[in-house]
């Protein structure tokens, strides 16, 4: 029988007296075995919770052994960031950094140095950290920063996935997945869809992937493990050439050859007028942008080039 608890950290204060907290959620099974931790909401807006709703149930009924510890919203000062109907919480309105760019260990007294401090402290706890996000508009794909945690990716078994060596990449230096190498915590990230997005089949493909993770890590059942899953570590931009209206013509997981139309631009001034934005090399198209206004220099869409994927 499974031993289910929630407990309530205390983050900081803020204007007005409120007390910012971050809910942790705690399964325990029969016989000891690993801890897990598993974060969404770091970024205010992506709605990877999803997942965890389903993965609740499958705990319950399913979890024998270990620890797994879940916390829905990693970042409750981002989901305060709301104007009328969007909640943009991917940057800190008090400095304007990336909320998973902070992580760099500091024992400062900024607010976001507190909050990554508490969550570094949670998840260094565990024996194997995941990390719930979103990314634009595109389908679920795994982003992890060693070689050795290929195996994980396999198991998970989403089919396109970026390898990404944050710890040689200064600017990564402060992600999550940086903190948690520098911490000895094997880990992986899981992009769970598009932003503020409800979409069944996605949910239900990176549910699937996680229980098979968790299978593997608790019991380890390799049985699961996914043949056709490609790695890659470029993807190319395409940048619009002017503002306007796009219309998306190739859904993200399109395989296009170069001259392909991926979108149509519609200039803001000229009304008589479309500019098709095509792929400049063979590839596969990864994310779209999530809006469909643009500006002059905002990326459109990314392609994994073909001869980029690395089947694992």
């Amino acid at each position: 029988m499974t031993e289910y608890k929630k407990n309530e950290h205390n983050i900081l204060l803020i204007g007005g007296g409120t007390n910012i907290r971050m809910t942790e959620f705690v399964y325990t099974g029969r016989d000891k075995g690993q801890k897990i931790y598993i974060q969404s909401g770091l970024h205010g807006g992506e709605t990877s919770q999803w997942v965890l709703y389903k993965l609740h149930n499958f705990l319950m009924q399913n979890l024998t052994a270990g620890e797994i510890h879940i916390v829905p919203y990693a970042n409750p000062l981002a989901w305060l960031q709301r104007t009328y109907y969007s909640t943009a919480g991917k940057f800190s309105q008090i400095d304007g950094k990336d909320y998973n760019r902070c992580f760099t260990d500091s024992t400062a007294a900024d607010s976001n140095s507190v909050l990554c401090g508490k969550i570094t402290e949670l998840a260094a706890q565990c024996d194997f950290a995941v990390d719930l996000h979103t990314s634009k508009m595109s389908n679920p794909f795994a982003i992890y920063t060693k070689p050795e945690y290929e195996s994980y990716v396999k198991i998970l078994g989403l089919k396109y996935n970026q390898f990404s060596d944050d710890a040689a990449i200064p600017a990564l230096h402060g992600t999550f997945n940086a903190c948690l190498d520098r911490h000895n915590i094997p880990n992986i990230t899981v992009e769970c869809g598009g932003h503020d997005e409800y979409n069944p089949e996605k949910t239900q493909e990176v549910y699937e992937g996680l229980t098979r993770l968790l299978l593997f890590l608790i019991k380890g059942d390799k049985t699961a493990a996914v043949s056709d899953i490609y790695s890659f570590e470029t993807r190319k931009k395409i940048y619009a050439p002017t503002a306007g209206l796009v219309n998306y013509l190739k859904p993200a997981g399109t395989i296009v050859t170069k001259g392909d139309i991926i979108a149509e631009l519609h200039p803001a001034d000229d009304i008589a007028k479309i500019q098709y934005i095509t792929a400049a090399e063979d590839g596969v198209v990864h994310v779209l942008n999530p809006s469909h206004i643009v500006w002059q220099g905002d990326i459109v869409a990314e392609v994994i080039p073909l001869n980029n994927l690395v089947k694992l």
